[in-house]
């Protein structure tokens, strides 16, 4: 019994526990979109549990997704509300402005003419597009392990930058290049999407949106998830970094959006994040990390983490500092 407790202290250590949550979601995430499921936030909050139940803060892990989770999918809910706006949906300001940037041609028009045959691409870079959802719950699962005040400046960071884009979405709808090809307006051009994906019961009664390219919220997530883990760890960030270019490629090979839909969506990001750091941690206490005399004073039972670095975390127990042990609440 004691062994087995000191295995089990020994697996709730940040670098283990990180690196069998994400192996777990991948795996699960892998068969499911195998399965031809969606990877939709409801799914994943359920798939989430048994690492909170490991982690041994499941009431942690309740008061501080749930809040996050609810909003995030009453984010999604209002992706029926742009279309029953009445305003036209844009089609040539978006072609004008990537050919501008590509010297006249149109870099959708020219990735499927070029590689579009290539069957084995389109399911690769479909298999990337369906990870827009799985990449960023990943990610607060990540940071709320090692350090949950960075989990919930991103958590807060990533509703402000979907609702931002609602906005836009309401007031400046734009068709991607697929819809846009329906047409006539870019030849050749067609969705490349090459595997099923059943949506769950919840995403199966929301209207979908066809005209919210602009700004991409498949390049603007990935961005503000590699801008996150910088502070936690840089290889985690530069993967991020390295997923972003690979999310950008597909879609726009995919006929999924415009190249400058990319670029508001990366410079979204960018700018939400600033002003998270900037303007909205300093006046937030929530969102500060406390010093760790004041932790210390705080009481028994009570524990506020601070950052570290996973790429250079200890074995032993140094680390059990920085793991969080209070619950705490957060949004999408």
């Amino acid at each position: 019994m004691p062994r087995m407790h000191a295995s089990l202290k020994n697996l709730r250590r940040p670098g283990p526990l990180v690196a069998l949550a994400l192996v777990y979601l991948l795996l699960v995430s892998g068969v499911m979109i195998w399965r031809g499921i969606s990877v939709s936030p409801d799914y994943l909050l359920l798939v989430l549990v048994p690492v909170a139940l490991l982690s041994g803060r499941f009431v942690g892990f309740l008061r501080d997704w749930v809040p996050f989770m609810a909003l995030f999918l009453g984010y999604e809910a209002l992706g029926g509300v742009a279309p029953k706006t009445g305003i036209r949906p844009h089609y040539g300001i978006m072609i004008r402005s990537d050919r501008v940037l590509f010297w006249g041609t149109d870099p959708s028009q020219w990735l499927q003419a070029h590689l579009g045959s290539l069957h084995w691409l389109a399911v690769a870079c479909t298999v990337v597009y369906f990870g827009h959802f799985l990449l960023p719950i990943a990610t607060g699962m990540v940071l709320w392990l090692v350090d949950r005040v960075q989990f919930l400046r991103f958590t807060v960071a990533l509703l402000a930058l979907s609702f931002a884009a609602f906005v836009v979405f309401v007031l400046v709808p734009v068709a991607p290049p697929w819809l846009a090809a329906q047409h006539h307006l870019l030849p050749g051009v067609r969705s490349l999407l090459s595997l099923p994906s059943a949506v769950s019961p919840y995403f199966n009664r929301l209207d979908p949106d066809t005209s919210a390219a602009f700004p991409s919220l498949h390049a603007a997530y990935p961005m503000l998830v590699a801008l996150a883990l910088w502070p936690v760890t840089r290889r985690g960030a530069a993967a991020a970094f390295g997923w972003c270019g690979a999310v950008w490629f597909s879609v726009v090979y995919l006929g999924q959006h415009y190249v400058t839909d990319v670029i508001g969506g990366i410079v979204l990001a960018v700018v939400t994040w600033l002003v998270m750091m900037r303007w909205v941690v300093p006046r937030v206490a929530s969102l500060q990390h406390k010093p760790a005399a004041a932790a210390a004073g705080a009481g028994p039972g009570v524990s506020e983490p601070s950052s570290i670095d996973l790429d250079t975390a200890e074995p032993a127990g140094t680390q059990e500092r920085a793991t969080p042990l209070g619950p705490g609440g957060s949004d999408r």
